[in-house]
């Protein structure tokens, strides 16, 4: 593996999610991303592909994050109540790592190809069904609010996916304290 194409083409990426969550999908071009990365046009081409196939490779790679924050999280602990904080941690120190991409993956979701849109949409189910089956353990535990667990799994899912919206680099909260204020609220703070 060339680590200067893989250098070069996770820049792309990135440039390319820096652009789509800035301008959105539908405005921003190839140029703008290759201004954003300091490569000519064709070179954006080169490294990812088209504007679609950047799209699909941001929200691929955000799905990927996803999945393996779930698995990382279930591996972290034997008890419901550490699995589901060790999810917590996970997702939201991917979140931290990749708020543009995040970003984008959510408001463009629309936007992708119907295989695409359908393989994410799968793995969501698949990763809210096994955050639930927790919250119906916890909730047997009475650890955790009663409530249909589905519903119960998406707020709390909810908390570090929607913190793009506030989170900025560099200010007072890392991804840890972040993590541990969201398990602090859902009682899960002793897991």
């Amino acid at each position: 593996m060339n680590l200067d194409y893989e250098a070069k083409r996770r820049a792309v990426l990135d440039g390319a999610a820096e652009v789509f969550m800035r301008d959105g999908f539908a405005a921003g071009t190839t140029k703008d991303i290759a201004a954003e990365v300091g490569l000519s046009q064709p070179a954006i081409y080169h490294y990812v592909g088209s504007k679609s196939d950047l799209l699909r490779e941001i929200a691929l790679t955000v799905d990927h994050n996803m999945m393996e924050a779930l698995e990382a999280g279930i591996r972290s602990s034997d008890t419901p109540a550490g699995q589901l904080r060790g999810i917590m941690r996970e997702f939201t120190a991917a979140v931290v790592r990749d708020r543009r991409a995040f970003a984008v993956f959510w408001q463009e979701l629309y936007s992708l190809e119907a295989e695409t849109r359908e393989k994410i949409t799968k793995d969501e189910r698949d990763f809210i069904n096994r955050v639930a089956r927790l919250v119906a353990t916890l909730q047997k535990q009475n650890r955790m609010p009663p409530g249909p667990p589905t519903a119960v799994a998406q707020a709390i899912v909810s908390m570090p996916s929607w913190m793009y919206h506030w989170y900025r680099p560099g200010g007072p909260l890392d991804a840890e304290s972040i993590a541990d204020i969201y398990c602090s609220l859902i009682g899960i703070n002793d897991a």
